[in-house]
């Protein structure tokens, strides 16, 4: 059977009751962390996400789904686009490394404008999420490394997949239209790396996921789309990668793929992490004099100096993928929250002198999730450390509940007075039991 049509077999044959439990408790951990990183986007980001509403505001249609933090519905389209940019703003969300990109941050917008519009159950919305993980992961695993590789922004190109399939599951589609969803999807993948470090970088991802429904209520209409997206001679398998490994759409469900997203401790590109932890680590064993400093080598693979390498940030945004900087924060506050990428701090002189000292050092036998830094010191003397991220795949859930609820609490707060931020957090948490995901949303308006 070809690759899109097992896709798409799975997508509809996928119940709430095949989901292990690990995949259910991680669907509720990834809306947990999208809808903290979204309201914390639209309080950081207001003077580009209200310049934003106030463009589309004049062809905003019906109103039918929430816009997280303003008070207000606007279309379902409209809803998941500006929700889907303000979700990936801090560029706080989670990742899956297969997919080379964030997963929520197309698929959740979707699912909750159209989760929303068509008074979707807590079961049937984590059955949804759980095939849109499937969808772009899985994709991702047949074209990559080659096709982040080669500049495309894989949460932008896969994440059209990924929200297609949600809602095509969500809508109840049959296989037929479920494919044409995805010929739909893929037609729309879009999306390349020259934009980070711009608003077109967290666009990408709220476009996917408008796009994804897009695609999904289209073919539900009945229209014709190309039938072998994937693997098709002139597919996205061949066009956005030099290589398409069919194998990868095998076994769906083996583990579920949403089972293996981890969440960002910090408020940076994730390709900056190993460093950031890496200082993290030498501030805390050994507390360098700063003043002493002579030099900093920051050892990084191809991925984190090609998405993370920006050597003079001018901005709190472009900090966010610069070695040199989050390196020097780390030293320097022992900390990289959303609250430290600032035009101000990034431009602090203490902060710009010591950025001169770093060097990132291209070591080609490094994944992204590793780092090994070394200061010198004025009277020549050397501190070495190396960090791993493999470790986070192994974090548990329970341990990432924690961590995420207090995460989302903190961001949650700009918006929403603490009662309130508990009654989302207590909402989620029992998230299959809710009758109409409405709730949920209108918690967050």
């Amino acid at each position: 059977m070809k690759a899109t049509r097992k896709l798409a077999e799975f997508i509809h044959s996928l119940s709430y009751e095949d989901l292990s439990d690990d995949a259910i408790a991680k669907a509720k951990l990834c809306l947990l962390d999208w809808v903290g990183v979204t309201a914390g986007g639209y309080a950081g980001g207001r003077n580009d996400m209200d310049p934003m509403i106030n463009s589309l505001q004049p062809f905003f249609g019906e109103p039918q789904a929430t816009l997280i933090t303003k008070k207000r519905k606007v279309d379902v389209l409209n809803a998941a686009l500006i929700n889907g940019t303000a979700g990936h703003y801090l560029d706080y969300d989670d990742i899956q490394s297969g997919m080379s990109g964030h997963p929520s941050v197309p698929v959740m917008p979707a699912a909750l404008a159209m989760g929303e519009y068509r008074k979707v159950d807590g079961k049937g919305f984590i059955t949804a999420v759980a095939a849109g993980f499937e969808a772009e992961c899985r994709i991702g695993e047949a074209v990559n490394p080659e096709h982040y590789g080669s500049g495309w922004h894989a949460t932008s190109t896969l994440g059209c997949f990924g929200a297609g399939a949600t809602v095509a599951k969500m809508n109840g589609l049959d296989v037929a239209k479920i494919v044409s969803t995805l010929g739909i999807a893929g037609t729309q993948a879009f999306g390349v790396r020259q934009s980070f470090g711009t608003m077109c970088k967290p666009f990408h991802a709220g476009k996917a996921a408008s796009n994804g429904i897009l695609a999904a209520i289209l073919a539900e209409g009945g229209f014709t789309a190309p039938q072998e997206i994937l693997e098709g001679a002139d597919g996205f398998g061949k066009i956005y990668s030099t290589k398409f490994d069919a194998t990868k759409i095998d076994n769906l469900g083996q583990p579920f793929k949403i089972e293996q997203v981890v969440y960002k401790r910090y408020a940076s590109c994730y390709f900056s992490h190993a460093t950031v932890r890496c200082m993290l680590e030498i501030r805390e064993k050994h507390s360098p004099e700063i003043s002493q400093i002579d030099r900093i080598t920051v050892e990084v693979g191809p991925l984190s100096i090609s998405v993370a390498g920006n050597p003079t940030p001018q901005t709190g945004l472009e900090g966010k993928f610069s070695l040199s900087y989050c390196a020097v924060l780390a030293l320097v506050k022992g900390q990289a929250l959303e609250s430290d990428f600032t035009n101000e701090l990034v431009n602090a002189p203490e902060i710009r002198d010591l950025m001169t000292k770093v060097v990132p050092v291209l070591n080609e036998s490094f994944t992204a999730l590793e780092s090994e830094i070394c200061i010198v010191m004025t009277d020549g003397s050397e501190i070495k450390e190396k960090t791993d991220l493999i470790s986070e795949r192994a974090v548990s859930v329970a341990e990432w509940e924690s961590i995420l609820e207090a995460k989302s609490a903190n961001l949650l707060r700009s918006s929403y007075p603490s009662e309130r931020v508990q009654d989302v957090i207590t909402a989620i948490r029992g998230l299959e039991e809710i009758y109409d995901i409405g709730k949920v949303a209108g918690l967050l308006s």
